[in-house]
């Protein structure tokens, strides 16, 4: 049985400050890599072919930027859980040690999905180089991707943890221990259930290149909206939807380049990622309306006193 959670005080500073401001500072980096054209943020060169004593030092440069990516997307989406956790452990014994504790449980998780990822679409792109693709692999990769992450939208392990990530005073009350080690519990367990909801939208980010700042804002706005917002769980499955429609139309898009490819293998067609965030969009907003008009008002939340709180 957890120890009984004293109330959160009201703090002078609100603890979201802090959180939004190193979101933004992730954002500025990733915004200024991506204008000077780095060559990791480029889908083909997530690891470069290189020789083999470089592979380590390019992959350790991916992993950087895939967590600079993953702060900036990510943490917008923890300030609920945020503002509740401050003022539990105003006053524990090593407070500043103990809430980093909290970031770095959330943060090997995301590091350990960011890892397996990398390894996973340098494995493709290598794939890609020793045999001939019916279409262009970058854009089966993300096709893949958006089908994959379309469906999982409709799955039971979706729904479980994005309720769970919707009820953080839950969440706080059932996990919460004193204690450094009880703090990186907690943290591991919330980045667990983030990954859990987050994980198949976040492989978007491997098909489209991690530089796509268009499907970085989206994907960031579809995860906040999804996880804090008072009816954000109706978003779920139109959005499910509609990336599963914008996958097919990636997949014809990509026959339809093959088939017309001209003599000197020009392509005079859309970008496979700017076609599917338009078709993402244009089909949340078909579909997000008839979900919700074939749907009863929501008749509340659980763990609604600390829910989501404000943003």
């Amino acid at each position: 049985m957890p120890a009984p959670l004293p109330a959160p005080a009201r703090t002078r500073r609100d603890p979201a400050v802090a959180v939004w401001t190193v979101a933004g500072a992730c954002w500025t980096v990733t915004v200024s890599l991506v204008l000077t054209d780095v060559p990791v943020f480029c889908h083909d060169d997530v690891v470069p072919d290189e020789a083999p004593g470089a592979f380590s030092t390019s992959f350790v440069t991916a992993f950087a930027a895939w967590l600079v990516m993953a702060g900036a997307m990510m943490l917008p989406t923890v300030v609920p859980l945020v503002r509740l956790f401050v003022p539990v452990t105003a006053g524990v014994p090593r407070r500043g040690l103990t809430r980093l504790a909290f970031l770095g449980g959330y943060l090997v998780v995301w590091g350990g999905f960011a890892a397996v990822a990398i390894l996973g679409d340098s494995g493709i792109d290598a794939l890609a180089r020793v045999r001939s693709w019916p279409v262009a692999p970058s854009a089966l990769v993300l096709g893949v991707a958006l089908v994959v992450a379309g469906l999982f939208q409709f799955s039971p392990l979706k729904r479980m943890c994005l309720t769970a990530c919707r009820s953080p005073w839950a969440f706080l009350w059932q996990h919460y221990r004193r204690g450094v080690r009880g703090s990186w519990l907690l943290g591991f367990r919330h980045g667990v259930l983030c990954l859990g909801c987050c994980w198949a939208l976040m492989l978007i980010m491997f098909g489209t290149g991690l530089g796509s700042l268009l499907w970085m804002l989206a994907l960031t706005g579809f995860m906040v909206v999804e996880k804090t917002a008072p009816s954000g769980a109706r978003l779920v499955a139109p959005l499910g939807g509609a990336l599963v429609l914008a996958g097919v139309a990636v997949a014809v898009l990509a026959v339809s380049a093959d088939v017309h490819r001209g003599p000197a293998g020009s392509v005079g067609t859309a970008d496979p990622g700017t076609a599917a965030l338009l078709v993402t969009t244009l089909g949340l907003a078909v579909l997000l309306p008839m979900w919700k008009a074939g749907r009863p008002p929501p008749t509340g939340r659980s763990g609604s006193r600390g829910d989501t709180g404000r943003q």
